[in-house]
């Protein structure tokens, strides 16, 4: 059995990097018009490029929000992201220690994109990968290859299902 479940987006965080990027590329269109009207020259060219890459990458984010996934089948957990806040997960069923609802906890970043996700460093857990869409619903997943925070579409329901591949995988490992 395979559940796909595609979490719910915040507005808020969709809302502001839609807005850094629109903001971004006003930038970038200043630069264009600075480098061709006034003597700034060559150098509003260069910053426009630059301003680009910087506008690829908040796109890039921005599209990400919308195609992380969280796949679970009985073998294991598949966190899908992009590359941008750290890239997909798998989490092996026999090594996840416990499921736990959690808020979505302030934490200092290390690598990753905010309010997104990434590795972050949470005061009272240590290091943990997120990989979050919204604020709510959070849900905290201690395995013996780390923690984990995801925020799937219907938490209950996505703990409940995992709970029960774990349990039923540390029976089948009981009885061998």
């Amino acid at each position: 059995m395979i559940a796909a479940n595609k979490p719910l987006v915040s507005k808020s965080i969709a809302l502001s990097y839609g807005t850094l990027s629109i903001f971004i590329a006003s930038l970038g269109v200043f630069f264009v018009y600075s480098a061709l009207f006034t003597p700034l020259g060559a150098g509003g060219f260069v910053a426009a490029a630059v301003t680009a890459v910087v506008e690829m990458i908040v796109l890039s984010i921005l599209r990400s929000l919308y195609s992380t996934r969280y796949v679970l089948t009985r073998m294991e957990l598949a966190i899908v992201t992009t590359r941008l806040i750290g890239g997909n997960k798998r989490i092996s069923i026999d090594t996840v220690e416990s499921v736990e609802n959690t808020l979505i906890p302030f934490g200092i970043r290390l690598f990753g994109a905010s309010f997104h996700g990434g590795y972050y460093k949470i005061p009272g857990l240590g290091r943990a990968f997120l990989a979050i869409t919204n604020y709510n619903d959070g849900l905290l997943i201690r395995s013996k290859q780390g923690n984990y925070i995801i925020t799937p579409r219907d938490p209950r329901e996505f703990k409940k299902t995992l709970e029960t591949f774990i349990e039923k995988g540390s029976k089948r490992l009981n009885l061998s």
